[in-house]
């Protein structure tokens, strides 16, 4: 194993260059795309003097490495370089525009040493690709003023011109797309707003209510990949120029320039969504957090429910939390085993129909995610080993991952032919739901149909988490099914996600609704519900985490490798902790051997400690490049442990 040492290749040394070089400032240091993980220094040209005027910071220059043109960034013009010998000059510039700025080419080296990854992999997924077409536009500075005047129902903090950092809990009965545009509205009267949402649908959601409130469509930029190229370069230029005031993006727009003043918002930050599947894997709320220490802007989390990271940062007193509590009208209904759809939840039910439309949570979409035999409980396997599911009551049973038809099925084990659903999705509450309550629509938002809204009329909504539609003055009555399953996933953030759940969904109640949860009267969400106060829990949570050594309080790092070097990988983590390379805290598990002749290793340390295993793997990735071995996998952080 190997001390971390960076790498000092900074120049690329050529023949003597032939066109003259700038008067001023006559070297480039140049982030260079070499597709190589190694090479991640940056590096020093020559600028001609054609292009002194061009070749400006931030700006994409075309420069040769080794044999090959690749494109670049420049990171800073410099009067020498510390290369005695000849440099080889930058061959074009590929654009006129800057498309980073001194802040954000900080923050790509940042987030790189932060997830043990190479700059430009944080590049690509951060700025758009040119358009030749978009590039001969001009991007002015758009000095025209919108009248706002401050929202006086907003938070006081959250008013403040500058030095915010806050969380902002949602009040209930207010839609997140009308807070989140209320409060960019308010920021952008002391400079640009960026904000991040998790999804397409939120996104749409927050440009309508824009132009509901009447901000003007000039002023917003939507950076997203939804839209087209040439729109998404543009947008991106705009926000850079500072020609539009508030953007609106998803995961890769965190890293979008700002001038100084502006304001971060990202809504609902333990969103799945927020981590980049791709090397090396940062996610939004780190970023944010890595680029808010370094830079002069704002900073305000908004959602129902905070993450554990965001909790202990709560706790630390590092955020602030602004707290929407109130109390809420809730009622527990014991689950009956066995029992669809609880009895006692009949009166909540009949009493919201007289109003307008009742909405029903459910854990799961589909049909029946699990079919058993009625008489044995024996739980139907495909010949494959998949399991059999039920699309809908008349259907017959197929295989999940081959997906055979068994027409004519029968238990393997004792030849009934009778059927038992397991693992009940939206369709079969449906059908209960809808003999319990005829004469009243039943409206289904789940899976690759989501609906965007209901009328507010009296009808049976039925929703999966992330899929409940808006109801124009508010559901009258709101029910979360089988709350128990919500809480019972084996993934270390399953009470995370559940809380973030239950308190969004109940959120759609009218002030004077009733929400029903199906769950014993003991779990602690119904007090936090009926508190509107998520804190309690997060606070337990977080003790118990720091008891037993498990993120926030320590980082967890996975890394995948080949089952072949796995013990011998372990055992030089061993050495490299006997030695003093690395935190002598560090926690190793495994080697887990998975599919494909891949095992995993998991590492853990604490917090304050992490950063030296980090820089620790970082230059062991770039000694394997080296030694043109196979990059491991890493993941710094994953979203899942599982």
């Amino acid at each position: 194993m190997v001390s971390p040492r960076p790498l000092k290749l900074r120049t690329q040394v050529g023949r003597s260059a032939t066109l003259p070089a700038a008067g001023d400032l006559p070297v480039a240091r140049v982030l260079v795309d070499t597709g190589v993980f190694h090479l991640d220094s940056t590096y020093d040209y020559l600028v001609p003097e054609n292009l002194s005027q061009s070749a400006i910071t931030g700006c994409r220059v075309e420069v040769e490495f080794g044999h090959a043109k690749q494109e670049g960034l420049v990171v800073e013009r410099i009067a020498e370089s510390s290369n005695s010998g000849p440099l080889k000059m930058i061959s074009k510039v590929l654009s006129p525009h800057v498309v980073a700025t001194g802040e954000t080419l900080e923050l790509f080296s940042d987030v790189a040493n932060r997830w043990a990854g190479a700059p430009y992999d944080v590049v690509r997924s951060a700025i758009p690709p040119r358009v030749a077409l978009v590039d001969k536009e001009s991007f002015p500075i758009n000095d025209s003023s919108v009248e706002f005047h401050a929202n006086a129902t907003l938070p006081t903090e959250l008013q403040k011109k500058k030095n915010v950092r806050s969380y902002w809990h949602l009040p209930p009965s207010l839609s997140a797309s009308q807070a989140l545009v209320e409060l960019a509205i308010e920021r952008s009267r002391y400079g640009q707003v960026l904000l991040v949402v998790p999804d397409e649908r939120m996104r749409i959601a927050v440009v309508e209510e824009l132009d509901k409130q009447g901000y003007p469509a000039d002023r917003v930029a939507q950076l997203d990949g939804h839209t087209s190229r040439s729109d998404r370069y543009r947008d991106y230029l705009r926000m850079t120029y500072a020609t539009a005031r508030i953007g609106v993006g998803l995961r890769g727009s965190v890293f979008t320039p700002l001038e100084n003043g502006s304001t971060l918002i990202v809504f609902n930050d333990s969103s799945e969504h927020y981590f980049e599947p791709r090397t090396p894997g940062w996610n939004v709320r780190d970023v944010a957090l890595l680029r808010t220490r370094k830079s002069l802007v704002d900073l305000v989390f908004v959602g129902y429910s905070p993450s554990l990271e965001l909790g202990r940062l709560i706790d630390l007193g590092w955020l602030s939390l602004i707290e929407s509590s109130c109390r809420m009208n809730i009622k527990a209904v014991e689950p009956v085993l066995g029992e669809l759809l609880p009895s006692k939840v009949f009166d909540v039910v009949r009493k919201g129909l007289k109003g307008g439309p009742v909405l029903f949570l459910v854990p799961r979409k589909g049909y029946a995610s699990a079919v058993l035999c009625r008489k044995c409980r024996n739980i139907s396997i495909c010949s494959c080993g998949g399991r059999l599911a039920q699309q809908n009551k008349s259907a017959d049973p197929h295989c999940v991952i081959c997906h055979t038809v068994y027409s004519h099925w029968r238990c393997s084990w004792c030849e009934s032919d009778e059927i038992y659903i397991a693992g009940r999705g939206i369709e079969r509450f449906a059908e209960e739901i809808g003999r319990a309550f005829p004469n009243y629509p039943v409206i289904g938002s789940s899976g690759e149909k989501i609906l965007a809204s209901v009328a507010d009329l009296p009808s049976l909504v039925l929703a999966t988490p992330g899929s409940v539609p808006l109801a124009e003055n508010g559901y009258s009555a709101v029910v979360l099914l089988e709350g128990i399953k919500f809480f019972g996933h084996t993934d270390m953030r399953a009470n995370e996600n559940a809380r973030e759940v239950f308190f969004s969904t109940a959120s759609f109640v009218r002030p004077e609704g009733e929400i029903a949860v199906v769950i014993d009267s003991s779990h602690p969400i119904v007090a936090a519900l009926t508190r509107w106060n998520p804190a309690p829990m997060i606070r337990k949570e977080l003790v118990e985490r720091d008891e037993l050594n498990l993120p926030p309080f320590y980082r967890y790092i996975t890394v995948g490798i080949d089952t072949k070097e796995s013990i011998e990988f372990k055992n030089g983590l061993i050495s490299a902790i006997s030695h003093g390379r690395i935190p002598s805290s560090t926690k190793i598990l495994g080697p887990h051997e998975g599919e494909d002749s891949r095992s995993r290793i998991s590492l853990a340390a604490p917090v304050s400690e992490a950063e030296e295993l980090v820089a620790f793997l970082h230059e062991f990735q770039r000694r394997r490049n080296i030694s043109r071995k196979e990059l491991l996998f890493i993941r710094v952080d994953p979203y899942s442990l599982s």
